[in-house]
This record gives structure tokens, sequence and C-alpha cells, in this order.
């Protein structure tokens, strides 16, 4: 068997490494390997509560780690049925990043092979992914702060086997394996194992395949950082439409994965077709609670806001807080520089002064005479969702006084004033 390959870790030698040991052939032999290089590791092992040798395999391997010196974590977990497969996986991330941050370091290391690495590539043609999704594992991701390393992806599981026979490695079958009831298990079985009989060097095949969508995917992830880069994470249609498609289409795919949205081909084909016929202030909905957002000529990925309706007396003795932390007051305030101030126009007769959202049918008063609320924030431009968290000043018979921050009432009627500050909240 071809010795383990360094290359990827030899930068982080001077780290603690965090290992997740299943007892398997193939983190046993990751383990082997790895204690002949550094004794700076950490071993993480997981009891998924689906076999009774889950105990004895917890406890040998932590007998293992305790005649080595070597620092071992355990985690029984707890997971629903439904699912049990994926929010297994996340509860691993959850808990190996935990171990890093207790350690102080952010390498991670996991056993997975080249048959990992075809199953994977296979399932993910099966189910529809993008570039990097096709190309199954690679042996170096940035997960957020954390570095996983996969020192062992360009071995074969049969070679693993034949390096622990001779080198006399203990390592535990995990029964589970064979149960044709989770679905990498029949791709392990029924799929992957028939093609390396008909091609013997199929997963070397597999590796080339990977490799190249790889670096494929990696030039056009450059191009759709160096594109969100310049605009601020967001899409500008004009500029977006001179990009090639596949740009366009990984743009959108950068986009979700920045808050771990789940998309595929056909979400990204959608999201595209309307970029291309939407409106300004169109919205198309991503999950129910994010959406993607057009405001005119600029598209962003957010959180859906749904305002809620206020309606709300002002006293003009006090400071008049809101539900989003912002205030309104009309007394002196100077120890916050943030907050903005106007001169109001109002009639004392009208009092009092409330606060609310805009509402269906508002009507500005201009120089010129009237003009709906609506067409003002239409000529303006204005984005729907910030229509939406404006605070409008009306007096006791709804007349608009103003609309903070873009409107202010100068009719010659209004004859008296007061000097109103105010301070927006959390939008």
């Amino acid at each position: 068997m071809q010795d383990i390959s360094f290359n990827e870790l030899n930068p982080y030698l001077d780290k603690t490494w965090v290992l997740s040991v299943s007892t398997g052939v193939d983190s046993m032999v990751l383990l082997y390997l790895v204690l002949a290089k550094t004794k700076n590791i950490v071993v993480v092992h997981f009891n998924h509560q689906k076999r009774e040798a889950s105990i004895e395999e917890a406890n040998y391997l932590q007998n293992f780690c305790k005649e080595n010196n070597i620092p071992y974590e355990y985690f029984i977990l707890n997971l629903p049925n439904q699912n049990f497969q994926d929010e297994a996986r996340k509860a691993r991330f959850k808990y190996l990043e935990e171990t890093a941050n207790k350690y102080k370091t952010n390498i991670i290391l996991t056993a997975h092979h080249l048959n990992d690495l075809a199953e994977t590539v296979l399932m993910k043609l099966s189910r529809g992914s993008n570039l990097f999704g096709y190309s199954g594992l690679q042996k170096v991701v940035h997960r957020g702060d954390y570095i996983y390393i996969k020192p062992l992806l360009h071995l074969k599981k049969i070679d693993l086997y034949q390096y622990a026979k001779n080198n006399q490695i203990q390592f535990f079958e995990d029964a589970s394996n064979a149960d044709l009831t989770y679905t990498r298990n029949r791709y392990r079985h029924l799929v992957v194992n028939q093609l390396v009989e008909e091609n013997p060097l199929f997963l070397d095949k597999v590796m080339q395949y990977s490799n190249h969508l790889y670096e494929a995917f990696s030039f056009i992830r450059s191009l759709s950082k160096s594109y969100l880069s310049a605009h601020k994470n967001a899409i500008l249609i004009d500029t977006f439409f001179e990009q090639d498609v596949v740009v366009q289409k990984d743009i959108l795919a950068l986009l979700m994965e920045s808050l771990e949205l789940p998309f595929n081909q056909l979400k990204l084909d959608a999201m595209l077709s309307f970029l291309k016929t939407s409106g300004p202030n169109q919205s198309y909905m991503i999950t129910k609670d994010y959406h993607l957002k057009r405001k005119y000529q600029k598209v962003v990925i957010e959180k859906i806001f749904s305002p809620t309706p206020f309606r709300q007396v002002l006293d003009l003795n006090a400071f008049n807080v809101f539900d989003n932390m912002g205030y309104v007051t009309f007394l002196d305030d100077t120890s916050n520089i943030s907050v903005y101030e106007i001169k109001l126009c109002y009639n004392k007769l009208a009092l009092p002064l409330w606060a609310r959202h805009r509402e269906s049918g508002d009507i500005l008063e201009m120089p010129f005479g009237h003009k709906k609320l609506k067409d003002f924030y239409i000529d303006k431009k204005i984005p729907l969702d910030q229509r939406d968290k404006d605070i409008v000043i009306t007096d006791n018979h709804n007349r608009i006084l103003a609309v903070l921050g873009r409107y202010y009432n100068q009719s010659t009627d209004l004859t008296d004033s007061i000097k109103l500050r105010y301070k927006r909240g959390i939008l």
C-alpha cells in the first residue's frame, strides 16, 4: 500500500490534530499512521446507539488511548430515526468542532478513502448537485474556521485491509454497514463493487474524474467570489448577465451556501429564470424563511421580513421606544450621536401625534398638490422591504407629517413646530 500522504498536513505539524475514529479498519489505520508521525492528537469517538457492539468498541478505543496517553473524547448521540444519516452527520460536525475549540486547534482528520469517494460521486450524480458536489470529496476542505483533512482519500479500502493485516492492527467490523436500508450501503454493495468487478481501475478513474471536476469548479468559483466581492455579496442585474451562465449559477450557489440553504440544479435554474423575467421589488421564495429579493437592479438573498403593524401614540415629554428598539423623542438627547434630528411641523389642535408603519391609501402633501406614498416610493426607487420598515409620523387626523428620513410635510397651515429626534431601530 502507498504510504499516507502528509503533504496536506505539513503546514499543520505544529498543531493538535483532532481524529474522528470509529474503530473501523479505515479509521484505525489512520490512527496508527498518524501516531507514527506525531503524538499531538485527540481521538474523538461517536456512539450512535444502533448496535450492541458499540460499547465494546468504545471501551477498546478508550483503553487504547489511555495506554498511549492520547486524549479521548466520547460522545453518545441521541438522534431521531427520521433523516438519521443526515442528523448524525450534523452532530458529528458539531462535536468535532467543539472538540477542536476545546484543544485550541482547527485541524480535523477523517478516514474517508477512495471507495467513499466513489460512493459519494455516484450518489451526487443520482440526486443532482453542482460541480463541487459532483466531484465528491476533497482531501482538504475549509468549513468556516475549521480545516477538514482526509489523508486516506487516495487509498482503496482493500489496501487498508491489507495494511491492517500486515501490521496487526485491530479493528472492528460495523454490522450496520451491510444493512441495505441505508442508501450509501446500497451504493457500496450493489453499485460500486459491481463496477470494480467490471473494471478494476474504476476507483482510479473516479479519482481522476473528481480531480478534473474540482479543477473546473475551482476556476469557476474564483470568478464567482471575485464577482460577489466586487458587488458586496449582491447581484447587479446588468453585470450579472454579462457572466457566462455557468458562473451565474455558481454565484447563486455561493450565495446559497453562505446561508447554508439547500439547493440543486432545478432550484438554480428556477432562480435564474426568475432573475431574467422579474421586475422591481419582486421576490422568489427559496425556503419558508428566505427569498431571492430583487430591489430594482440589485438582488440579494435575505431572510423574509414580516413587519408587525403598529400604531403608537407619541408622548411629547418622554422617550417613545418602539419594538425594534428605535425611538422618537422631543427632548434634548445629546448622549447619543447616532440620532437624527428634524424640525417637525404640526398643528396643536390635531394632537396627539402618532407613529406607525405605512398603510394602504397613504397620501403625502407636496408643493404641487398631493401624491400617493406608494408613488413617492416608486419614484425614489425605494425597495419594498425598506418601505415596510419606515416610520410614518401622523397627527390625530391621520395626516402624514413625516416619513422619517424621507419626507417632511412643509404645508403652510402647519404653524407649530417642534424638534424631533429619532434613532433607527434594528431592521
